[in-house]
């Protein structure tokens, strides 16, 4: 947060413009050709997985993260799972008419944070969710206060995130963002970070609860996706794009993911 950018409490305008919860049997199909946020948004990840692109940086937002979709930026995302459980929250914040977020210096970067408290994130969220059906007065003063603590907790977490046991790993995940069509190997990565092979995979799956290679492919993936949903290019070349020229690899390992082909991905995507 820049500390020459101040805001006072009576001049902060919160406004919760609407709360969405995603559970099964719904089928929360997302966005992954994307938009242009006309909002700023949270996603708080109860079960599964989500895919998340804002402008260049991609995330795979895991239960207990609290993913922030700034206003003003290109978003796309989607699930990574069938058993899929999250929260959205849409709301506005400003102070003197300047977005409250892009004030705290919250709108560059470090999209999603792990949140010590989860049952206490889940339980504003649920707030909001039941405040959005009543509206009143007295209710919005609610869901006022607790989108502060949300965005408080966020900003919080944010800071922790910096010297977490993620933060270490940034120039890995860069680097796979980066080169989603290059053949990558062990190797290749743990020489990043200038670790032996199996001692920076045992830190890495601690880190983010899965082994490096499994990551890059749920990167490659979402890619994948994005460019099934979004474009006319050919299967192969999507393959090959993501880091695959064996067709038949990709279309197996896309159906594995996913239930269906790249092929019936694709057109079911473009019915919705």
């Amino acid at each position: 947060m820049d500390d020459n950018k101040n805001f006072h409490i009576d001049e902060l305008t919160v406004k919760l413009i609407n709360v969405l919860l995603c559970v099964p049997p719904m089928k929360w199909v997302g966005d992954c050709i994307g938009h242009m946020g006309s909002h700023d948004d949270f996603f708080l990840v109860l079960e599964g997985e989500c895919y998340l692109n804002i402008d260049s940086e991609s995330y795979i937002v895991r239960p207990g993260q609290l993913a922030f979709l700034p206003k003003g930026k290109m978003r796309q995302y989607t699930t990574a799972s069938d058993n899929f459980c999250m929260y959205e929250l849409i709301f506005s914040a400003t102070s003197h008419d300047m977005n409250l977020m892009e004030i705290m210096g919250l709108t560059k970067g470090d999209y999603v944070v792990d949140i010590k408290d989860k049952e206490h994130m889940s339980k504003l969220f649920e707030s909001c969710h039941r405040i959005s059906m009543k509206r009143s007065q007295i209710h919005d003063i609610g869901s006022c206060a607790n989108i502060i603590n949300i965005i408080k907790a966020y900003a919080s977490s944010r800071e922790e995130t910096k010297v977490s046991h993620t933060a270490e790993f940034n120039a890995v995940i860069d680097y796979m963002r980066k080169n989603l069509k290059k053949k990558i190997d062990i190797n290749e990565l743990s020489a990043i970070m200038y670790m032996q092979p199996t001692y920076f995979i045992r830190k890495f799956k601690s880190a983010f609860g899965m082994p490096p290679l499994k990551y890059l492919w749920k990167l490659r993936l979402f890619k994948a996706m994005n460019l099934l949903s979004s474009t006319d290019m050919p299967i192969s070349e999507v393959a090959s794009q993501t880091g695959t020229d064996d067709i038949y690899y990709f279309t197996k390992a896309f159906k594995k993911a996913n239930g269906i082909t790249p092929a019936e991905y694709r057109k079911a995507f473009r019915q919705v």
